[in-house]
């Protein structure tokens, strides 16, 4: 039986874990922090429970063939939540609309800020499936060389949707109004990319979104982490967790184990990286091994956002909100363009806005509320003093939560945290402490052009997670579990 180390217990990790397990490796899993769960962690006081990262899953169907892969049915581990609408998106003026899964109601919704905009909302939605049908080709397969992503028929597809173009003048061509324009283009923020620099490939999440229907998992996405140990540890995975990683061992060029802080050598045939891959290249392998991936290399990428998330346990309940919301300022570019291109706090930032008790009160003490505010900010790539800089975004998202939810909203607030980008940094080790993942999903970080779920140079290193292939978020996590396990059977044949 092949041994297996997997440094990292993210959600990837854990997913690499469960299948490699039931394929007959042995598997060790070594996580830093106390808790498994990498990006998506969890926060427990005082009768509140809300998830640090991720908070509602898209693309459910990732998760489902994950457990199916391991003989197992999420459905009946966990209790899952449809949300409709998915969204509700307020504007600067005091203005809403709420966006539904039901096409006619997200129709009569766009109908009243853009009267007669039925026709163009269906083909965009139309438009959007058939990117989603072409990026699909591209996300759910491994890449060996340049001609798995370059062939004549996948080219003509790209140009005949106009994928190549861009997000934010392409979702232009279909709606008159900017209310509508910023409602059906800020996917691309999951991806840590600006409408104004994406692709137009990616409102294919715009599709899965609206389309495929977002869930809730009953007691948050840390639900979903808490199952995966659970079955880990029935199936026989090792989890050692509070062990930093402190070096890839490479002997004779090839990994053949990790040096845990305090010097102790855990040996293994086979070493995956569930850790953030830049840091793990940069930190974790020795240098005179890099001959692709070299620091001059890794500096010269495009790395993603990061944010500013702040908690709230609030001693009321609130039946009007919806379970999650995004506000956007009024200046949107201006928005984006502090937080992507000078790196500086943006004046009037637009925020995530969930409320989690609203489809599960378990959430908080019976009466109360959990609110999670994320508003994305540049990454530390910038020179944010954010001891400085925290308090006065914390003020600014409050007073828009006065505005958007309750006057006196303050005086309720009976428990509070927050996370900065600096925490990013310092708990997971991502990279400029980026948030949603570290390489932005530009065309040359996308596809064949990411870094590979497995090293060229370093037989016997592995990728897994938002790094490598697919990318960033919890559903591409799970389809790079499966195509590391794929190929780790391929080569094992």
């Amino acid at each position: 039986m092949k041994s297996v180390i997997i440094i990292g217990a993210g959600m990837g990790g854990l997913a690499a874990a469960l299948r490699l397990r039931h394929m007959g490796f042995d598997v060790t899993v070594i996580e830093k922090q106390k808790r498994p769960g990498g990006r998506s962690n969890v926060l427990q006081e005082q009768g509140f429970r809300v998830d640090i990262g991720p908070t509602i899953l898209v693309m459910k169907d990732t998760f489902e063939e994950t457990y199916r892969a391991i003989g197992q049915d999420i459905n009946r581990r966990i209790k899952f939540a449809p949300l409709d609408p998915n969204y509700r998106i307020y504007y600067h003026d005091g203005t809403y609309i709420d966006l539904y899964n039901s096409m006619a109601k997200l129709a009569a919704e766009c109908e009243r800020v853009e009267p007669g905009v039925t026709t163009r909302l269906f083909r965009f939605i139309g438009d959007s499936a058939r990117k989603y049908e072409l990026g699909m080709d591209f996300v759910a397969r491994n890449y060996d060389r340049i001609t798995d992503l370059a062939n004549p028929s996948a080219a003509l597809r790209l140009i005949q949707t106009g994928a190549y173009q861009n997000l934010f003048a392409q979702v232009g061509s279909y709606f008159k109004t900017d209310k509508l324009r910023k409602a059906f283009s800020f996917h691309s923020m999951f991806l840590g990319l600006s409408p104004f620099d994406a692709l137009a490939m990616y409102s294919l999440i715009t599709y899965a979104d609206l389309v495929e229907g977002m869930q809730f998992p009953m007691g948050g996405i840390y639900s979903i982490v808490e199952d995966m140990v659970k079955l880990a540890g029935e199936m026989g995975v090792t989890l050692r967790t509070g062990t930093p990683v402190e070096e890839i061992i490479v002997e004779g060029g090839r990994a053949c184990g990790v040096r845990l802080a305090g010097g102790e050598v855990v040996r293994a045939d086979i070493v995956v990286s569930n850790a953030d891959l830049v840091y793990t290249y940069k930190k974790l392998v020795p240098a005179q091994y890099r001959r692709i991936y070299t620091d001059a290399r890794l500096d010269r990428m495009e790395y993603a956002c990061s944010g500013y998330l702040l908690y709230l346990g609030v001693d009321k309940t609130y039946p009007h909100m919806r379970h999650q919301a995004l506000y956007f300022s009024e200046d949107y570019r201006a928005n984006l363009d502090a937080i992507f291109r000078t790196k500086t706090l943006p004046e009037d930032p637009s925020f995530h806005l969930n409320n989690p008790t609203i489809t599960d009160p378990s959430l908080a003490p019976p009466g109360h509320s959990v609110l999670y505010l994320l508003a994305p900010m540049p990454n530390l790539q910038g020179n944010v003093n954010w001891d400085e800089a925290a308090p006065v975004v914390r003020e600014k998202l409050l007073r828009q939560l006065e505005r958007l939810v309750d006057p006196d909203i303050r005086k309720h607030i009976v428990w509070e945290r927050q996370y900065r980008p600096t925490d990013w940094l310092h708990d997971i080790n991502a990279p400029y402490g980026v948030a949603f993942g570290s390489l932005s999903h530009g065309f040359f970080q996308s596809s064949y052009f990411r870094p590979h779920n497995v090293a060229r140079d370093i037989p016997g290193l592995y990728f897994v997670g938002q790094g490598t292939y697919p990318g960033i978020g919890m559903p591409m996590v799970m389809l790079s579990a499966r195509l590391l396990a794929e190929r780790l059977q391929r080569e094992a044949s």
